[in-house]
């Protein structure tokens, strides 16, 4: 069993805490400074007049936050129709089968209004692939489809041909229908798999039962477009085992929640006011000339905007599903106190993480071959890449995240050894072992950063980021290694609090289950 971090004094916590956000808050204000460019220089592009009582131009260079949220509002209506319709059907005790093609109906006749029937089709072709590998019984033929339709749409241009010439759609619909095509290859793999282990096409009611269940799980509005991914037996589950009844004290509740979520949509929009990272972000000659207050700060900045963007699309997504009685993976967890890959992975976009582990980590890793967790993690990452987009900057991102976690695998591997556990108990006190872990943990945590600002920002971008973490002077190195320590820290004793308060027992369980 792995052993927790020792608890601390309690003023040397507050001191890491203290100075991990005052650190955070000062280099924002230096991102808020450099924003002054834009108003010396006129340089607006992509800059809109939101709030005009501000004073300020709003930063609307995030194509796929202006995109989603405009959606949210044509989408809203349709979910609240759904949500209605499916909770008096549950509570109703309506058979699964009608709740399952009400499901079906709803989200075509959305399809229909946004990007009529070509668009239905195009997004018809995973759940028929589904119910034909399902009849093929073939997990080999699982994984060399659903990942061959991934290369090809990735390498040719023949999807995007056909939407632009069949359906006819505009650049936003195709972006959309895009995200949704590739959530489908996430949730076409899952449900294959589970289908095949649990074979149900012995007769033709059977098979036609199986249709219905395969789409009404792909084709669930919420998710469709946005995430997160919800596993194909946790959704079947909750539909076919309802839990507690949607009463009003639960109704209040998710309706906080979402308020919660609304509170960082626009908290997100008032911060576009006034930091303009992602806007600074596509001015390459401005950030190099950048001081290195400013200059992490902005790759800071960037971070917690996407992180605030997934914890709206996923918080939302989620809650709603949550509210229909699907069991759906909470949203993320803030960037700002994780400071482990491992973790990062975990407990950022659970509903993938999920995905990964029970359809790619966990059955290679049972093949029995030399190294087989290591040539896991290096499938699961090539997958990773392969889905995200096959970008040079997203080869750089993955292959840190790579090569991140294999560290992250090493140390622990090293850190549960006896006689690493023999020389720590004659060296280190348990205190000074975790402050010695914290100090082991500084430089992964900047490189971690720099990998995701590959991510965030593109190639130049993550350059710039390697470039300066390695040539900046040392008394700067030196401020951001021991502001990132405390980082270090404040993730750590998050944990614990989590661990004392039970938070993450339920992920932790789904692992050490291997997803079973």
């Amino acid at each position: 069993m792995k052993q927790m971090a020792a608890k601390l004094n309690k003023y040397e916590v507050r001191f890491y805490f203290l100075t991990w956000i005052i650190g955070v808050l000062y280099s924002m204000y230096h991102v808020y400074l450099a924003g002054d460019y834009f108003y010396t220089y006129g340089d607006f592009n992509y800059f809109t007049d939101e709030w005009i009582w501000l004073g300020r131009k709003h930063d609307n260079y995030d194509y796929e936050w202006n995109i989603w949220i405009e959606f949210m509002k044509k989408l809203a209506p349709w979910i609240v129709v759904q949500l209605l319709i499916s909770q008096i059907l549950k509570h109703t005790k309506t058979p699964k089968t009608m709740i399952y093609s009400w499901y079906i109906i709803v989200t075509s006749t959305f399809l229909w209004n946004f990007c009529g029937f070509g668009g239905i089709l195009y997004l018809l072709i995973s759940p028929c692939i589904v119910c034909l590998l399902t009849s093929l019984q073939s997990k080999k033929l699982v994984y060399v489809v659903h990942i061959t339709i991934l290369v090809v749409f990735q390498y040719s241009s023949l999807f995007s041909e056909f939407m632009f010439s069949y359906i006819n759609v505009d650049s936003t619909t195709d972006f959309l229908l895009t995200l949704a095509f590739f959530w489908l290859q996430l949730k076409g793999m899952d449900c294959s798999i589970d289908n095949i282990n649990n074979y149900k096409h012995e007769n033709l009611i059977g098979f036609f039962k199986n249709i219905i269940q395969c789409t009404a799980y792909c084709w669930y509005l919420p998710n469709l477009f946005f995430g997160p991914h919800i596993l194909y037996h946790k959704f079947i589950r909750s539909v076919d085992e309802p839990g507690e009844k949607l009463t009003l004290h639960r109704i209040i509740i998710h309706l906080l929640n979402l308020l919660r979520f609304t509170f960082w949509i626009f908290f997100t929009k008032l911060m576009f006011h006034f930091v303009y990272s992602t806007a600074l972000s596509h001015r390459p000659h401005v950030v190099e000339k950048l001081n290195a207050w400013a200059f992490y700060g902005m790759g800071y900045c960037m971070g917690q905007y996407f992180c605030n963007k997934y914890v709206v699309f996923y918080g939302i997504a989620g809650e709603i599903s949550r509210m229909d009685g699907i069991d759906a993976p909470p949203p993320p967890k803030c960037i700002g106190r994780i400071h482990l890959y491992s973790d990062m992975w975990k407990y950022f976009d659970r509903g993938l993480y999920e995905f990964l582990v029970r359809c790619i980590y966990g059955p290679i890793s049972e093949f029995n071959i030399p190294f087989r967790k290591f040539v896991a993690s290096f499938i699961t990452f090539v997958f990773i890449y392969v889905w995200h987009g096959v970008h040079k900057f997203v080869l750089i991102w993955t292959v840190l995240n790579f090569l991140g976690v294999m560290i992250v695998t090493i140390a622990n591997s090293i850190g549960n050894s006896p006689l690493y556990i023999k020389w720590q108990q004659k060296f280190l006190s348990p205190r000074n072992t975790r402050r010695f872990n914290c100090i082991l943990a500084t430089p992964l945590l900047a490189v971690s950063a720099v990998s995701n600002f590959y991510f965030f920002g593109g190639e130049i971008i993550g350059n710039l980021y390697m470039y300066r973490l390695f040539h900046d002077s040392p008394m700067s190195i030196f401020i951001l290694m021991f502001i990132l320590y405390c980082c270090c820290q404040v993730s750590t004793e998050m944990k614990l609090i989590e661990h004392r308060k039970g938070y993450n027992k339920n992920c932790d369980e789904f692992i050490n289950k291997k997803l079973n």
